[in-house]
């Protein structure tokens, strides 16, 4: 909690379109972690009795606060983080107050209990009921690229379903985070159910590292890593949500300027710093192979650059320093390799800020950094592949797994490569969209991470599923229960050649042998 000389430790935000100082904020220690998750797990005791329509009246509440602050949550985010605007309104703010909407509507009929039959008869008289459990204290540890998004839509849904929760938002975006805690007050939640810990990694490795019901991490495959190892030591379970190399794949039908539009908007939007951006195109050649590659370059030129404070801004900054030093090598690096830089390719310091230019790439192959690891930045390869064979087998060659997409006129074609690549959402025809969607699973697979968020899938992952087996006391022991019996062998052998036997005569002897040891099965 505090530094040496009894300093308190801080963080600083800064904008960074124009690396002005916004603000400071306190880097808490594990004793004040510690102390967080405490304060959640009593407050818990009681969250978790309220019934969904308690909890239901108070993000109805929280929704309103929202939609009523809109302007104001919409300057903040895009000061924080140099996001203009309109993606502000757009993936940031409307996602979340669709999920308010959805978890109101939505939540009790999907987590009602359910009553499954049992189709073994030795099992008749018992009733089974599969009832959705919250599961304790909730800890969140939040990416600064989509700041308000991905930890409130993921808070909603852990509280709605009564969990209390713990965020630690990233050091870029803390402003933000705070800004989260303060809604919920606003809506009157109480004390403890939600819960926001500024600081640095290590505040967030003090988070991991308690006993929490669930952790929920996104950021980049090095700390996904690192908070696997600090939770196992109590054996936390864990939704990753990691990076990604995602690839657009367009097929020869591909509607050319139409297609091309989509995907210079998939790959600089949030100036490329999303973890589903864009960042591999593969172009089946066809006859017009030659006219989309110009019509990328033509919309990738038309983008302008520049703060968000100008409304006709369409890519922002990058967020600090150490991310377009990451950029400008792997650019640089591509280059030396053979690539050639159609548009873009540097850094623009003339703007004020940290800006790189809009840049799409070819001549590119797959042995290049840039086609390999995740740019995190408005940076656009493309390569022109041979077959459809061999443009599945480079997208699924990468070691992430996250979203893909498919362009062209022919949807079943489409849809037979769609299935054949190996992520957790495949596009046909658009991209990235789905983020901001509640009622759609969000998630990847190999280095991408693992586990869910958003939909009722989701929400699977932020509750214990019960099975609750119901049966009256009485009438003998259980037929596979002691005493064991040469009768009682024969009646449960019986019973299993009757129920599965593969030939009507192998049923015809079970149900004899079934029958003929019942009334003896429980004697010795």
């Amino acid at each position: 909690m505090t530094g040496s000389n009894t300093k308190i430790n801080t963080i600083k935000s800064f904008n960074p379109a124009t690396k002005e100082l916004l603000g400071e904020l306190p880097i808490f220690g594990k004793g004040h972690v510690t102390q967080t998750v405490g304060f959640a797990r009593r407050a818990f005791e009681d969250w978790q009795l309220l019934d969904y329509s308690a909890r239901a009246k108070k993000i109805a509440r929280l929704r309103n606060i929202i939609s009523e602050s809109a302007d104001e949550l919409a300057e903040l985010i895009s000061k924080e983080v140099g996001k203009p605007k309109v993606e502000v309104y757009g993936s940031e703010l409307l996602g979340v107050l669709d999920t308010c909407t959805w978890l109101c509507g939505q939540t009790e009929e999907m987590l009602k209990d359910q009553l499954i039959q049992l189709s073994n008869p030795f099992l008749s008289s018992k009733q089974s009921v599969i009832a959705f459990e919250p599961l304790g204290v909730i800890g969140i540890i939040s990416p600064w690229n989509y700041p308000f998004s991905i930890p409130m839509m993921t808070i909603l849904m852990a509280v709605m379903v009564g969990n209390t929760v713990v965020l630690k938002p990233s050091e870029k975006s803390s402003l933000i985070g705070v800004k989260i805690g303060d809604l919920f007050k606003k809506a009157d939640f109480p004390d403890g159910v939600v819960n926001v810990i500024t600081g640095d990694a290590n505040t967030g490795k003090y988070l991991s590292e308690e006993r929490l019901a669930r952790l929920i991490f996104t950021g980049s495959v090095a700390g996904g890593k690192k908070v696997m190892a600090q939770a196992s030591e109590n054996l936390i379970s864990l939704t990753l949500e990691l990076g990604g190399k995602d690839a657009a794949v367009v097929l020869p039908d591909a509607p050319v300027e139409w297609t091309a539009q989509g995907i210079v908007w998939g790959a600089f939007t949030n100036a490329g710093q999303a973890c589903a951006s864009i960042e591999r195109v593969f172009v089946l050649k066809g006859k017009h192979t030659d006219e989309f590659l110009k019509a990328l370059e033509t919309e990738t030129r038309k983008l302008k650059l520049g703060p968000a404070t100008d409304p006709g801004t369409d890519v922002g900054p990058i967020i600090d320093e150490d991310q377009l030093k990451k950029i400008e090598d792997q650019v640089n690096a591509a280059v030396q390799d053979g690539a050639t830089i159609v548009v873009g390719g540097k850094s623009r310091p003339d703007l004020g800020g940290y800006f790189f230019e809009p840049t799409l790439i070819t001549n590119v192959t797959t042995r290049m950094d840039i086609m390999k690891n995740e740019t995190f930045g408005p940076v656009l390869p493309v390569m022109v592949i041979e077959s459809e064979d061999e443009v599945v087998d480079l997208v699924n060659r990468s070691k992430y797994g996250l979203t893909a997409s498919v362009w062209g006129k022919n949807l079943s074609r489409a849809e037979a490569i769609a299935r054949d690549l190996e992520v957790g959402t495949v596009y046909i025809n658009d991209c990235l969209f789905s983020h901001a969607q509640p009622q759609l699973p969000w998630g990847g697979m190999k280095a991408s991470g693992f586990g869910r968020s958003h939909s009722k899938f989701g929400l699977m992952d932020l509750v214990n599923i019960k099975h609750i087996s119901i049966d009256a006391p009485g009438g003998g022991p259980r037929s596979w229960w002691y005493p064991y019996t040469q009768a009682r062998t024969q009646m449960l052998r019986g019973g299993l050649y009757l129920m599965h036997g593969s030939t009507i005569g192998a049923r015809l002897k079970g149900f004899g042998d079934f029958i003929s040891n019942f009334f003896d099965s429980s004697k010795k």
